[in-house]
């Protein structure tokens, strides 16, 4: 018999995820209308993008899951950011997720080495050509 140790953390059940997932999306939708009166596309682009209403749904759901957490386990239990969404996806799609991953870490990497030059890579910096430091008790020239 297989033991479900997820049971034990489990506050919600399956019809309740979609019926919050079904409440966030509704509720990103109304939160990317623009204002009363106000046009969709303002100087050429849209009010609202699809990475908004990405991340309206997100927080939505999050808000949600926090009030189901306060009125089932009597406190407020927001989510956690460290969730590492990037792993996640991974996780789930690893040949969507491996060219996208390997574009931010080379991104990362260049942006480090912008900031850091060479001491990112071990050197020594460019204006002190000649490493002096002491090894062995030895003094390098």
């Amino acid at each position: 018999m297989k033991i479900d140790y997820a049971a034990q953390c489990r506050f919600f059940s399956a019809e309740d995820a979609c019926r919050i997932a079904l409440q966030a999306y509704y509720a990103a939708t109304r939160h990317l209308e623009p204002p009363p009166g106000e046009p969709w596309m303002v100087d050429g682009d849209p009010f609202a993008s699809a990475t908004d209403f990405a991340e309206a749904f997100n927080g939505e759901v999050q808000a949600r899951l926090g009030l189901l957490a306060l009125d089932r386990l009597g406190d407020f239990h927001p989510c956690s950011v460290e969730w590492n969404i990037w792993k996640i996806a991974a996780d789930v799609a690893p040949e969507k997720m491996a060219p996208i991953i390997a574009e931010r870490e080379a991104d990362h990497v260049r942006a480090m080495v912008e900031i850091f030059g060479d001491e990112l890579n071990g050197l020594p910096p460019a204006d002190n050509q000649v490493n002096n430091h002491q090894s062995n008790g030895v003094q390098n020239a």
